[in-house]
């Protein structure tokens, strides 16, 4: 990242000023592959924030602040249509259906998972935060989710939803990820962890769906 252009858009940040902000980040994301944006920018901007929250150097206003503007730049990058990876329409590629369970508000990096599982041809159905496990069951059927993937940051937003989540793994895949997603906690609820890093868990997840195809 641009060492310039981050220390500008962090000044940004600390003064809520909208439009400065808004330039810097153009400026990172110009010219730059979905992936390369979300590894190269977005996800270490997003680290970086998390950081200076924990060490009480930014507030929760600006932390809404920055993951409302970038969640207006993903948006925006995400618009294209996604990549066609099918010659033959009849092999459907798969659906994922992603969701942060219920009380986890912290969706930015599912949602960058999402976007680069979109461009790698998956159907991704991303649901957001704090997502009740009736809406989750629901979505899952009505979508015909190949699997589903949900993050939380601490182990209790999954092991609160226990036996709905076992009951839901019984008929497809879940995984589960982020800082709630210890060994214990995956398996107490019957789920696959993915590995922390958002781009080896976009390789893993769609190297899964793969061998669970058999075709795609």
């Amino acid at each position: 990242m641009d060492t310039t252009t981050r220390d500008a858009l962090w000044s940004a940040v600390e003064a809520f000023d909208t439009e400065a902000a808004e330039v810097a980040i153009a400026r990172l994301l110009w010219d730059v592959p979905l992936s390369g944006a979300v590894v190269g920018v977005v996800l270490p901007f997003l680290e970086e924030v998390g950081d200076r929250w924990e060490a009480g150097t930014l507030s929760v206003a600006h932390e809404h602040f920055v993951s409302e503007m970038l969640r207006r730049k993903l948006t925006a990058l995400a618009a294209a249509p996604p990549r066609p990876v099918l010659e033959d329409a009849a092999l459907a590629a798969p659906v994922v259906l992603l969701a942060c369970p219920p009380g986890e508000r912290h969706d930015m990096v599912l949602l960058c998972v999402a976007l680069m599982l979109r461009e790698r041809g998956v159907r991704a159905r991303f649901l957001g935060a704090d997502t009740p496990m009736p809406a989750i069951l629901a979505a899952t059927r009505a979508s015909g989710a190949d699997a589903v993937v949900l993050a939380a940051t601490r182990p209790t937003m999954f092991t609160a939803n226990a036996s709905a989540l076992r009951r839901l793994a019984a008929d497809v895949p879940v995984y589960v990820a982020g800082r709630g997603a210890d060994d214990d906690t995956v398996a107490e609820i019957g789920a696959r962890s993915l590995p922390a890093d958002p781009s080896r868990a976009v390789v893993v997840l769609v190297g899964a769906l793969a061998e669970l195809s058999g075709s795609w």
